[in-house]
């Protein structure tokens, strides 16, 4: 008898449930759906801002390498200007996310285009003008990219779905306790991460988890010193 009493018990705390099981797996299904969306295009995003450092350095790189070889007074000046932009950038990193343009970054850019333009016409300037428009247009491509955030109703629809999917879980029934303590703990720490990922993916220049740095400009500054004070010491 206690042993059947116990198993009618058991059937009706399963029946109590009702629909709560499958209603609560719609509601999982709606949130995974959103969110692998959303993280996909944040994701692509930010290898598109990847890319971009990666074409800019590189671009600066060049158009440096290129510029040793021209007179002393057109390459120090050069020289000066793409220092300044990179300590620049590196400066103002953090509220790059704001995808405005920097006055700074505009007069510098605007005196190295100025230097260049008085070179006279030979390979040094053909080389070199090809070399600082791939600058701009990665430097107007990487302003672009950083202005583009989740639109305010995906990101709260995101936000409340999350907190819907923790809350709802304390309403899934488990006759262990800690069984219901490890999977309504498991439920929640999975949606807070993956809020939590979505929010860094979106904010690419803010501090977290996962942020992008202005290291590439800073080690390629490094090594533009570098080579700059060797080649003073050998003179």
């Amino acid at each position: 008898m206690r042993t059947a009493d116990h198993g009618k018990l058991i059937i009706l705390d399963l029946k109590d449930l009702g629909g709560i099981p499958w209603l609560y797996s719609a509601i999982c299904l709606i949130f995974s759906i959103l969110a692998a969306f959303t993280i996909q295009k944040e994701w692509e995003n930010w290898n598109h801002l990847v890319e971009i450092i990666k074409g800019e350095t590189d671009a600066i790189r060049e158009l440096w390498l290129f510029s040793r070889h021209l007179s002393s007074d057109s390459k120090g000046n050069i020289l000066e200007c793409i220092k300044d932009y990179l300590s620049t950038i590196q400066r103002e990193w953090p509220i790059m996310e704001q995808g405005k343009r920097s006055e700074p970054e505009e007069n510098i850019l605007d005196a190295l285009r100025n230097e260049i333009t008085r070179l006279t016409e030979g390979k040094g300037k053909i080389k070199l003008i090809p070399l600082f428009n791939d600058i701009v247009k990665n430097r107007n491509r990487r302003l672009y990219q950083s202005a583009i955030h989740i639109p305010h109703i995906l990101k709260n629809t995101l936000i409340f779905a999350d907190v819907l999917l923790i809350f709802l879980s304390l309403f899934i029934g488990v006759k262990n306790p800690w069984i219901d303590y490890i999977f309504t703990l498991s439920i929640g720490v999975l949606a807070y991460t993956i809020y939590i990922v979505i929010d860094d993916l979106d904010n690419p220049f803010r501090p977290g988890v996962w942020h992008l740095t202005p290291q590439d400009y800073k080690m390629l500054l490094d090594d533009i010193s570098k080579n700059t004070e060797s080649l003073s010491a050998l003179c």
